[in-house]
């Protein structure tokens, strides 16, 4: 099966684990920056200084780089933290599982056009960030093993 790959994702499917950790940073960074422009637009809509098209457009932008991060987020996080405990894995699968809801549930409330509910998942969404990359984007988690994104399809 033949499959197109975000654009920001390199075109191997094999990452070693400091190369996941630059890329998924990376991403975090560009998320981030896309939720500041998301804040400073629904601002200027707010204050009556511009109509809603061009945070519609920014939500839609924020929206689909969220969702290619997910996807690569997914298929990367699994298989290094089973690696990082072979006995874990019902364990990892209900965490997998909790952080794929959290992601899920973030995305709908990206598509409220309510300015309150965008600044409360912009929120959200900054927490979740900052407790990935606290948690699971470290160097104790995404070990020096190699870390094989092909799910054996």
């Amino acid at each position: 099966m033949n499959t197109k790959k975000p654009a920001t994702q390199p075109p191997s499917d094999t990452y070693t684990p400091a190369r996941a950790l630059v890329e998924l940073k990376a991403q975090h960074d560009a998320l981030r920056g896309m939720m500041d422009r998301c804040e400073d637009l629904a601002d200027e809509l707010d204050a009556g200084r511009m109509g809603p098209t061009q945070l519609l457009r920014e939500v839609a932008r924020l929206r689909l780089a969220f969702d290619s991060h997910n996807q690569f987020e997914e298929r990367l996080l699994r298989p290094a933290l089973l690696e990082g405990d072979a006995f874990a894995g019902v364990r990892i699968d209900r965490m997998v599982e909790d952080h794929v809801n959290e992601h899920r549930a973030m995305r709908v409330k990206l598509a409220s056009s309510e300015t309150s509910v965008l600044r409360d998942v912009i929120e959200t969404l900054r927490a979740h960030l900052d407790a990935e990359e606290r948690y699971l984007l470290t160097a104790k988690v995404l070990r020096d093993d190699v870390v094989n994104l092909d799910d054996g399809d």
